[in-house]
């Protein structure tokens, strides 16, 4: 057959007959020496496999989160918000929409349980100047009010926003959804300037408004360069198109990574008129030119007037 090997000789004579025999009489010992110690190298590996600790490779957090220098987060339908895309905002106005809402918890529940990894019990913390944001767990619910809720207002544009505890006072311009699916941010040559996500509630109105705004430019520091300083009581008033006044209370603040935004927390619907303010954190790649983070602060209307 094509390929197979020549078939022996039927025949052969004494010599080579015994000088086979003789090769495979030293040959024997030597193959049962060889297979005992590869069994029992066999059988170490495996004791040593067994009783070694195994590694967790479920365990990680995933791909390392892509620095950024003002991303924000996308909505979820849930809350009347709609859910835009997520990405990088740094270079034209467009920022990876990506932040949320946070625990329900106290004021002082927060700092225990996962920190920055988002796992166990860990809740929307009550922030302050010094005190340390830590990413709530992907289940934790937003932060209670501090304040007794009121009821909405009805819908009106915002057209300012101002923060007296972190020195804001600044315009207001709507954006929306880019067409690569980007939540839009503002532009980076204004960066005094913050945005009002359009595609969902008006601060007042039910459910949870967001305002955006970037830490920095390479101008230098930008509209909520401060925004990690608010805390738990803190107020926040938005002026509106129709000469209202809707004024917030901070309920919390946190610190989550964009790779895990809490979109939940953020967009989902919420039974009473809610605010977020959003902007970026964490650590800056200068190659990138972006941050890991974002800074999410969480607060409920808590009373109306005039502007």
């Amino acid at each position: 057959m094509s390929g197979a090997s020549p078939p022996e000789p039927a025949f052969e004579d004494e010599k080579a007959r015994g000088g086979r025999g003789r090769w495979k009489g030293a040959l024997l010992p030597v193959l049962v020496t060889a297979g005992s110690l590869a069994g029992v190298a066999a059988v170490m590996a495996g004791l040593l496999a067994y009783l070694s600790p195994t590694q967790d490779t479920t365990s990680g957090t995933g791909a390392e989160p892509t620095p950024m220098i003002a991303q924000m987060a996308p909505a979820d339908s849930a809350g009347g918000t709609s859910a835009p895309g997520t990405d990088p905002a740094n270079a034209g106005g467009a920022a990876t929409a990506a932040e949320a809402g946070a625990a329900a918890s106290t004021a002082e529940a927060g700092a225990s349980g996962a920190g920055a990894s988002g796992v166990g019990t860990a809740t929307v913390g009550p922030g302050g100047v010094n005190a340390p944001l830590v990413e709530a767990a992907p289940a934790a619910s937003p932060p209670a009010p501090v304040a007794v809720s009121v009821k909405p207002l009805r819908k009106s544009v915002p057209t300012r926003v101002r923060i007296p505890g972190i020195g804001v006072d600044a315009a207001l311009t709507s954006v929306g959804v880019a067409k690569n699916g980007e939540i839009e941010v503002p532009p980076l040559s204004r960066p005094k300037l913050a945005g009002w996500y359009r595609l969902g509630p008006a601060p007042g109105e039910m459910g949870p408004a967001v305002i955006l705004g970037h830490v920095n430019t390479r101008s230098g520091p930008a509209v909520f360069s401060r925004l990690r300083e608010l805390r738990r009581g803190d107020a926040i008033t938005v002026v509106r198109a129709d000469g209202s006044a809707a004024r917030f209370t901070v309920d919390g603040a946190e610190q989550a990574s964009k790779n895990r935004f809490p979109t939940k927390r953020v967009y989902g619907h919420v039974d009473r008129p809610s605010l977020r303010l959003i902007t970026c954190g964490g650590v800056f790649n200068s190659r990138t030119r972006s941050y890991t983070d974002n800074i999410i602060v969480y607060a409920t209307l808590s009373g109306s007037g005039s502007r």
